[in-house]
């Protein structure tokens, strides 16, 4: 008899064990997801303009940036692979139909 409660109180300890461990990732899943929501404001401060700024006499408009030339790794290379990957798999897949119904029947004479 104290031989099984002696497992049930194991039991009962590993059970109050892994629920504690449990709470804590969850704790820590709500504080990592409230960090996400809530970004830090660092530059809050510069983006306040101050009053005594002069206005400039001539405005000058804000181009955005030219978008740069993809290098010629990324346009050609990337590409490239994705296509012949695709056409191993589909040539892979081809022969394997091909030699499995090739030798599924044999013809008898």
């Amino acid at each position: 008899m104290r031989l099984v409660q002696s497992f049930a109180m194991a039991g009962a300890g590993q059970t109050r064990a892994f629920k504690g461990s449990v709470a804590w990732l969850l704790v820590g899943l709500v504080v990592c997801v409230w960090l996400v929501a809530s970004p830090l404001q660092a530059g809050a401060a510069e983006e306040t303009p101050a009053a005594d700024v002069p206005v400039p006499a001539v405005p000058v408009p804000d181009d955005p940036p030219a978008e740069p030339e993809p290098e010629w790794s990324y346009r050609f290379l990337v590409p490239a692979t994705l296509l012949l990957g695709t056409a191993a798999v589909v040539g892979a897949i081809i022969m394997y139909f091909v030699r499995v119904t090739k030798n599924r029947y044999r013809v008898i004479r």
